[in-house]
């Protein structure tokens, strides 16, 4: 699943420090750097406040792409690689902006969403559903990275599992992680396990604590 780029503007930033910092979220910015392949060093930024927001507090703001537009006119392609948060307040205080490059790959984190819960059949069945891996990195080109991957448990029954490699990822994708980890099983209800358990040690005390027969005894 892919949207399309997001329009955003960045603006230069001069005057740089943390009071300036301060007194630029006053004013409804945030401070920002732009980076990337073809720029040898950072470029200090601001973007509004209420452009950048929505897309942060986004489930898979890691594989937003935008199409940033400099006060010069100039264009990239861009992605958030990361920000930073006041560990009290929790507002957000500087975003990276990473450029991205047509036909190079970048690496990225990647949510893994199942789809189909409500009729998984192997859940309808009393199973236990457990999904073990909840993104996937992954190297990709920009025109092929994916904002959340898709994966069907409908089919799944108890006892069933999928891999990595059961994935449809796109055709640019690299993936370092092996390929036949585990991303979704149906376990067996553990209070069934534990009651078939319970009936196995039962018949066990029966055998061992049944009284002899008649013939038995005489043997």
């Amino acid at each position: 699943m892919t949207v399309g780029n997001i329009d955003i503007r960045l603006e230069y930033r001069e005057n740089l420090g943390k009071n300036r910092s301060k007194r630029l979220r006053k004013e409804g910015y945030l401070p920002a750097v732009f980076y990337g392949p073809d720029y040898k060093e950072a470029v200090p930024v601001k973007v509004s406040v209420d452009e950048i927001l929505p897309h942060i507090h986004s489930s898979h703001w890691k594989t937003l792409m935008f199409n940033v537009i400099f006060p010069d006119g100039k264009k990239e392609m861009a992605m958030i690689r990361d920000y930073q948060r006041d560990p009290i307040s929790r507002q957000v205080l500087h975003i990276d902006f990473y450029q991205l490059v047509k036909g190079h790959r970048v690496l990225v984190a990647v949510p893994i969403v199942l789809i189909n819960r409500e009729s998984c059949l192997g859940v309808k069945k009393g199973g236990v559903l457990i999904q073990s891996l909840h993104e996937l990195e992954m190297e990709v080109l920009p025109t092929e990275m994916p904002d959340e991957i898709h994966v069907d448990i409908a089919g799944l029954d108890v006892g069933d599992s999928l891999r990595i490699s059961d994935i449809n990822l796109p055709e640019s994708a690299l993936v370092s992680v092996d390929l036949e980890d585990t991303v979704v099983q149906i376990v067996e209800a553990v209070e069934e396990v534990e009651e078939e358990a319970a009936e196995e040690v039962e018949r066990e005390v029966e055998v061992i604590g049944k009284k002899p027969t008649a013939e038995e005894e005489e043997e």
